[in-house]
């Protein structure tokens, strides 16, 4: 959420409508960092019989020493008061100063995506038969094979639109499977990418993802997801595709937006993926959760 509404007051004394209290332990979570130590909230919309001694109550009052600066917080939010405009005044600045992933993150993605898809500068086919290219990136079709800047291997000059069309035509009639690998398909390529054009590819395929995922779980909401979590939706997202993810995948993605991560971890796992990497997602979500 990039800011949060609500229909009455949540905390002590409030209504607590379930879907006001899920809001509140929703933004709450979001802006995890500025209440240490108070931990992750469950986004159940209850307070439990006695509000006073909830986990939400007990983090709206440590927001309410920390960023409103009550010196004898009240445990309540009301409908635009005091501590409703804080809260959302948090969410703004958060969705605007971390609209796009940190160096530390980015560094992080790019050698985990090669080292898991490898770096290839030809064209080849993946073992679903997709023209594919640099790290892992698929080329729908020759026209958009042509907006791609090749060269020729051994001139190092610029290729034509007809060079890289007929290239693309001719590997698309190849066999291809787990028998092929990419360096299977070199001998039957003169067209390359260099280095650059193929860190450039892979950097602008990394904000797609982050736009997608973006559009998925609401910008405000992913930029404030820890790392580990991120990386584990990047990786989803790379293998499976925007609409697969937000469609085929409903209880991974109702835990990933109540910030359970455990039970994200459970839900995680994608046929047709190796054992080793569909570990690799679960184990950065319940790291994520504070389980090894």
């Amino acid at each position: 959420m990039s800011t949060m509404t609500l229909s009455g007051a949540v905390g002590i004394g409030g209504k607590n409508q379930p879907a006001d209290v899920r809001s509140v332990q929703t933004a709450l979570n979001q802006l995890i960092s500025l209440i240490v130590p108070s931990r992750r909230l469950s986004v159940d919309g209850s307070l439990g019989p006695i509000p006073a001694r909830s986990n939400t109550v007990a983090a709206i009052q440590v927001f309410q020493n920390k960023v409103v600066g009550m010196t004898r917080p009240d445990g309540r939010i009301d409908p635009n008061g005091r501590t409703h405009q804080a809260i959302n005044q948090r969410l703004v600045q958060m969705a605007s100063s971390q609209a796009t992933p940190s160096a530390s993150l980015i560094t992080t993605l790019l050698q985990k995506l090669e080292q898991q898809e490898g770096r290839v500068a030809h064209m080849y086919l993946d073992t679903r038969g997709y023209v594919t290219v640099g790290v892992g990136h698929m080329i729908p079709d020759e026209n958009k094979a042509v907006a791609i800047p090749f060269i020729h291997r051994d001139t190092g000059q610029a290729a034509t639109a007809d060079d890289i069309r007929k290239e693309y035509n001719a590997l698309k009639k190849r066999p291809y499977g787990r028998r092929y690998s990419a360096n299977t398909f070199q001998p039957y390529t003169s067209l390359e990418l260099t280095n650059g054009t193929i860190d450039q590819l892979t950097r602008k395929h990394i904000q797609s993802f982050t736009n997608e995922l973006q559009t998925i779980y609401g910008t405000a909401a992913f930029n404030a997801m820890p790392d580990k979590v991120k990386l584990a939706l990047y990786d989803m997202i790379f293998n499976l595709g925007m609409p697969k993810l937000k469609n085929e995948y409903p209880n991974f993605n109702r835990h990933i937006n109540n910030s359970d991560w455990a039970a994200a971890a459970r839900e995680s796992r994608r046929g047709g993926i190796s054992d080793e990497r569909n570990l690799y997602v679960r184990n950065l979500l319940n790291q994520a959760a504070g389980r090894p």
